[in-house]
């Protein structure tokens, strides 16, 4: 996904001119040493997943968080402010023009925007992390359309811990070690 949103960004998004890569973290992306600005970097921040939707089966978004992390010159303005409003101004247009309301391969929905905050300023550069949501739903069906295993419902069987010593003589016996698991199905519930 992070190659297919850096091909976008390079047809798209044109204050960068082409000048947008990859890194693996945001402090990667923090030590790279740029001559031409504005530049962007393409990071995998973080993933979270809903809890499943479904009673029996499997329904879940995993909502997939990607940062761009955006350098421009600060050179003629030490304190940033400069640099500043045009990261919340053009930049950030740029960004939402070319990832907004699209949905790369591997998502079920298109993105979203997140958020921005300032990362780092020095002397000459000012760094801006602007954060997209890449939502993915899990479910059967996407397991069996990438060829992964099917999806099967379980009952997992609770086991009691057990010891080699026997149980003091004025303790209660303890239950069985394998409890009868309830059927699940159709009909399981009644009402």
């Amino acid at each position: 996904m992070l190659t297919e949103i850096i091909q976008r960004l390079r047809a798209l998004a044109d204050p960068f001119a082409e000048r947008v890569a990859g890194a693996a973290t945001v402090e990667a992306a923090l030590t790279q040493t740029l001559t031409e600005f504005p530049a962007a970097f393409v990071v995998p921040l973080d993933d979270k997943a809903e809890p499943n939707r479904a009673d029996e089966n499997l329904l879940q978004v995993l909502h997939q968080r990607i940062g761009i992390v955006a350098v421009l010159d600060a050179s003629a303005d030490p304190r940033g402010q400069a640099a500043a409003e045009a990261a919340m101004t053009s930049i950030r247009r740029a960004l939402w023009y070319a990832l907004l309301a699209w949905a790369p391969d591997t998502c079920s929905e298109p993105m979203a925007y997140h958020g921005v905050r300032i990362v780092r300023l020095d002397q000459a550069r000012l760094w801006v992390l602007f954060e997209f949501d890449a939502p993915l739903l899990l479910s059967e069906s996407r397991a069996a359309d990438e060829d992964l295993p099917p999806f099967t419902l379980f009952a997992p069987e609770y086991v009691l811990p057990t010891s080699s010593l026997p149980p003091p003589a004025d303790e209660l016996p303890l239950p069985p070690t394998r409890p009868p698991v309830p059927p699940f199905g159709p009909g399981h519930f009644q009402f």
